[in-house]
């Protein structure tokens, strides 16, 4: 079927009217011959600053434009230099860390320890009112030995923090421009310089983003490689639908998709091709055990076990997950490539009968009424659950809510069960999941005392070892009091033109690094 037949089809049976009217169905071509590689964002990227906006777009563009002082290879398990060349424990609390003497910003300034020591105590200033601070929380102060050289000094014992100092979350900036108070409001808008593979040449709201390759990247290494790819043009385009058209008549050069049907119809075009990839994602669904929703059946062990045994994974993730033989089934709540991660228990097997069986044990033979609170990324797969625990009688609801509503419901205490995905936030570490679920804050619905001192463990406790065995009586527990489900892993699935080579190893939230793109 040649491109104009297709995308006529794509228009006929997924895209409205006024998505066919916004793109004329056209043969283009991939701008491979331009060196300029076209995607396109749901949401307007107000700034490239992943410490003001922390989406996963966001999460793209950063480590493009900015570096950390080290680099995680997923594909040896190990954290590497970038920024530094090499690093010593002083102390359990006290890290001195060695940068490079020949890295310079895209303004032409040159990197040292300086910018080091004020990003890291920028970050942890009050004043800087910054959100998700556990990244950094673990940081006291940075202080100068000499020009290259830095010491890191923590607040606690912090067994994570290698791979803290690794993720893109913590980019270094340059105090000769973010640190001057009248620069630093429109730092990620208007001036976002940075030491990384890519400059910004301008960042708009209106007319998106572009990046253009940096020509000296001394630091470039197997972990973070040289840029291949001249321009990366970054359009705002609100409808999924038109980034889809955009796509099929040669428009654009990749989209991320996460719906199977549509990942299934663009495969079938000759002029597309798909690559999934799998980091740190998963599916997962999340029961209130405490209470704290008012739902009094989910506080029975015995319910919470009903409804995962009602669940058949296998067939979901074949029927509802994106990624093909990427997506699979998972049993645990960590990946083994991530650091102190340890398990041995697995979720019980599917078995309608039994889960009736436990639910009428349980005083419920006739089911119960439960919402299934889902964000967007998830809809299909909340809906497939729900379906799922209606057929052992739980009248099952699924509550679409925006990012936004999500959270407010969680944070008032109105999340029965939560459908979502989980990246581990990027950080190939156990802890970050033991946290993100079950530390004291709005996402604890469990309130599990045991686990919450064993998460406090995992943090201060250096030993890799014990840090496993730690993990494995976390996330033991969690399965075998059915507070959490992992469902499977979740896969970033990209359609692109053929010309593209997307290459595996990102952990980032959006799955894919842009430095790591080039054209075959």
């Amino acid at each position: 079927m040649k491109a104009a037949q297709f995308a006529r089809k794509v228009f006929r049976t997924v895209l409205p009217a006024a998505a066919i009217a916004a793109v004329a169905v056209t043969s283009a071509h991939a701008q491979k011959a331009k060196d300029t590689l076209r995607l396109a964002f749901a949401d307007p990227i107000g700034t490239i600053l992943i410490y003001e906006d922390s989406k996963p777009e966001g999460g793209l563009i950063a480590p493009a434009v900015f570096d950390s002082l080290l680099c995680f290879d997923s594909k040896k398990g190990t954290v590497e230099p970038l920024l530094a060349t090499s690093w010593t424990w002083v102390n359990d609390r006290t890290l001195e860390m060695k940068l490079r003497q020949d890295v310079k910003f895209h303004d032409g300034s040159d990197f040292s320890g300086e910018d080091v020591v004020y990003t890291l105590n920028w970050l942890v200033d009050p004043n800087s009112k910054l959100r998700f601070t556990e990244n950094f929380s673990w940081i006291d102060h940075a202080e100068l030995v000499d020009r290259y050289t830095v010491r890191i000094f923590a607040n606690t014992t912090f067994a994570p923090a290698l791979v803290r100092l690794a993720t893109s979350s913590m980019p270094m900036l340059p105090k000769s421009v973010h640190g001057d108070p009248s620069k630093r409001t429109e730092f990620g808008i208007k001036t976002p310089i940075g030491t990384g593979p890519y400059k910004a040449e301008y960042v708009d709201a209106n007319k998106g983003i572009m990046l253009v390759k940096n020509p000296r990247y001394p630091q470039a290494s197997n972990c973070k490689t040289a840029p291949a790819i001249g321009r990366i043009q970054i359009s705002p385009i609100p409808d999924s639908q038109t980034q889809i058209a955009q796509l099929v008549v040669g428009n654009l050069d990749y989209l991320k998709i996460p719906e199977k049907d549509q990942v299934e119809m663009l495969a079938a075009n000759p002029k597309l091709a798909v690559t999934a990839l799998q980091g740190l994602t998963f599916n997962y669904m999340a029961i209130d055990a405490s209470g704290r929703s008012g739902n009094k059946p989910l506080q029975d062990i015995r319910v919470r076990q009903a409804l995962m045994r009602a669940i058949d994974r296998s067939l979901i993730t074949r029927s509802v997950v994106a990624g093909g033989a990427q997506a699979k089934v998972l049993d645990e709540l960590c990946f083994t490539n991530q650091f102190g991660c340890g398990f041995s228990a697995k979720p019980q097997p599917f078995d309608r009968n039994a889960a009736k069986a436990l639910l009428t044990e349980a005083g419920y033979p006739d089911g119960f009424e439960v919402d299934l609170l889902a964000t967007p990324s998830v809809f299909g797969l909340a809906e497939a659950l729900a379906g799922e625990l209606r057929k052992i009688g739980v009248r099952a609801k699924v509550d679409r809510a925006t990012f936004v509503a999500y959270r407010d419901k969680q944070r008032l205490g109105k999340q029965q069960i939560l459908v979502n995905e989980w990246s581990s936030g990027g950080l190939p570490d156990a802890s970050s999941t033991a946290d993100y679920f079950f530390s004291e804050s709005p996402r604890d619905y469990w309130q599990d005392k045991e686990i919450q001192q064993l998460s406090k463990q995992g943090i201060s406790t250096l030993d890799d070892a014990k840090r496993r065995d730690i993990y494995k009586r976390i996330y033991d527990k969690s399965t075998e009091q059915a507070y959490v489900l992992p469902i499977s892993t979740k896969p970033a699935v990209f359609v692109h033109s053929p010309d593209l080579e997307i290459a595996p190893g990102s952990i980032s939230v959006y799955g894919a690094e842009l430095y790591q793109m080039k054209w075959k």
